[in-house]
């Protein structure tokens, strides 16, 4: 048993006072009277026995002192730990992250949950118990080390808020293990709604505690996944990419609407239905035009977790993208897809022979057509049209006689090579034969052949077609083909410089900006409002959700996108009420105190119904 206020225990003093009255009380006189007629009415007390009026007394001394004692008790606050002994020194790791902003039903963040249940147990240690606040989201950092003026902390506590952003708690558990092996014995108590490690250190002299403060029955649904890029026929029409996630906790099916607005103007509106845990993947057909602003929004009755429903970015302005075509003996409808890109401002192309290889420029994208060549290069991805050799990660063999097929069939018809073309429509006629390997995955099988792949090797996004499309029925003729070949450059290049404007950026990131403040127009959670932001050295934190805009002109957005964060933990009553977030194994001094606050009140009313209906005094 230990007390956080030992200096009241001297106020126990003030129980000699009732003793002292006690042992020192005058004694009753001997008095003559005329009549006993009155003192037949007196009280009852006084026609009891001698040990009986004595053993009241003493009762009541009793009760009084217990009286001084709990009171003073209660001043000093009595704690006791149930499985340890106070740490010296105790490191507190705090999660701020996005879905700490989660709400219960009477309006509680797990934020306010997690400040709640830190002071009910700071109450319970002892004011020179050596302090540290580590607060992290997609970083760590210190809002107070190593300090005893607990008033300070619970200052800097309830100012801590909650951040879009997602967690990663790994460099803030090491930040907390250095800060309690300053001070050991200690303890450090990990606060989050996701279940944290069972052990942060394996130093018998830091102790670790997890508490989760999620919620019990969670619901929610968000945007895990976005990106916009340009249409490949058609000017000013762009296809965005939205994927909806539902959290795994959800206790039901949820219906969700999806709605896509254009500078406030409603332009989509899909109505989804999500199992738990289930995700789906869009593509929203938009029309607009460079500095649009796209809003992307989902709802769902009940949400608990409102900064993953909604996604801003702006249209971008896209640049062309630098073709390398090189052929041996080129086939016509492929100049001819090709060119109806370059109509649309949608690409360069070099176009070149054998004998110009290799090129001195870096192209964004090479598309080799019945020729590949010796020296591979891997400075850029590649589209490979009717390999007849193998090279570098191709494995093929040119066929002699093509092989007609009436139809393909589609393997993964969401593949973003395959947006809008019509598989089952398709007739081609196979010229080369592909060895698929384990880093392509194939889109279209003729028979029992691969006859469209694509994939990674290397680090380089390659897309391989085994068919002559002038040599396929009717395939030159149908829109298909020129998709195809722009789906596929485009999915090539995507992570090129120069479609790099169609990324957004995740909150949390660090970006180089040349302006002396940007202009925010942000998703809070609640609203739409905007805002301006200065920058400090050239470089701007991204700390909020939406679109913002430098003096120049130039617009990113910012989104959270995280599967982690919408994924809203539910409590996991399985774990110990410790790890629960409840205070059943640690005994702290405010329970104690009320407690004995209580016991002291009943004991008040004890004496009072004592002394009026027993005269016990």
């Amino acid at each position: 048993m230990t007390f956080l206020h030992a200096s009241y225990l001297h106020l126990l003093w003030l129980g000699l006072i009732p003793l002292a009255l006690w042992l020192f009380r005058r004694k009753a006189k001997r008095v003559q009277v005329s009549t006993l007629l009155f003192f037949r009415t007196l009280a009852r007390e006084h026609q009891e026995s001698a040990w009986l009026r004595r053993l009241k007394k003493i009762l009541a001394l009793l009760l009084t002192l217990l009286v001084i004692a709990f009171a003073v008790l209660a001043l000093a606050r009595p704690f006791r730990e149930g499985d340890g002994e106070t740490p010296k020194s105790l490191v507190i790791l705090l999660d701020r992250s996005a879905s700490m902003s989660a709400v219960d039903s009477n309006g509680k963040t797990r934020l306010d949950d997690a400040k709640l249940l830190i002071k009910e147990r700071l109450n319970a240690l002892p004011e020179n118990v050596i302090t540290s606040l580590v607060v992290y989201d997609a970083k760590p950092d210190v809002a107070q080390s190593r300090s005893t003026n607990r008033r300070e902390l619970i200052r800097i506590l309830d100012e801590v808020q909650a951040a879009p952003m997602e967690d990663k708690p790994e460099e803030a558990v090491e930040v907390a293990k250095r800060l309690a092996t300053l001070d050991e014995p200690s303890e450090v108590w990990q606060v989050s709604d996701h279940i944290g490690p069972k052990e942060i250190s394996t130093d018998t002299k830091i102790r670790t505690r997890s508490f989760q403060v999620a919620l019990e029955k969670p619901m929610n649904i968000g945007i895990t996944g976005f990106q916009i890029r340009p249409a490949p026929l058609s000017r000013n029409h762009f296809d965005a990419f939205v994927e909806i996630t539902a959290a795994g906790s959800n206790v039901k099916v949820v219906e969700a609407t999806l709605e896509a607005r254009l500078d406030g103007r409603p332009v989509q509106l899909r109505e989804l239905e999500l199992k738990p845990g289930e995700s789906i993947k869009l593509i929203l057909p938009l029309e607009g035009g460079k500095g649009q602003r796209l809003e992307m929004e989902v709802r769902v009755a009940e949400d608990c977790f409102l900064w993953d429903n909604v996604a801003i970015a702006p249209l971008p302005e896209t640049k062309p993208l630098v073709v390398a075509w090189f052929s041996e003996n080129p086939d016509p409808f492929v100049g001819l897809a090709l060119s109806s890109l370059l109509a649309e401002d949608r690409i360069q192309v070099l176009k070149g022979g054998i004998k110009d290889w290799p090129i001195k420029e870096k192209p964004d994208v090479y598309v080799f057509e019945n020729w590949l060549p010796k020296e591979w290069p891997k400075n850029a991805p590649a589209l490979i049209l009717n390999p007849p050799v193998s090279a570098g990660p191709i494995q093929a063999r040119k066929l002699d006689k093509g092989v007609p097929y009436d139809a393909v069939r589609s393997v993964l018809p969401d593949h973003p090579v395959l947006y809008r073309v019509a598989s089952g429509r398709v007739a081609v006629t196979q010229t080369s034969v592909l060895n698929v390997s384990d880093s392509l995955e194939t889109l279209w099988m003729a028979g029992n052949e691969p006859v469209l792949a694509a994939g990674e090797a290397g680090g380089q996004r390659i897309v391989v077609v085994g068919f002559a499309p002038s040599r396929s029925e009717q395939l030159a003729l149908l829109s298909s083909f020129p998709l195809l070949i722009g789906n596929a450059i485009y999915w090539c290049a995507e992570n090129n410089e120069a479609l790099t404007t169609l990324k957004p950026k995740r909150s949390g990131d660090i970006v180089a900006v040349n302006a002396d403040s940007v202009k925010w127009h942000v998703w809070d959670g609640a609203r739409v409002r905007d805002f301006t932001e200065d920058v400090k050295g050239g470089w701007l934190e991204l700390r909020h959700l939406g679109v913002y805009e430098t003096e120049n002109g130039k617009s990113e957005a910012t989104l959270l996108l995280s599967s982690r964060e919408t994924d809203v933990s539910a409590l996991d009553i399985s774990k110990t009420p410790v790890e629960n977030g409840k205070l059943q194994n640690w005994t702290s001094g405010a329970n104690w105190s009320t407690a004995l606050l209580w016991t002291l009140l009943s004991l008040l009313l004890l004496e009072s119904w004592l002394f009026h209906r027993h005269a016990v005094y």
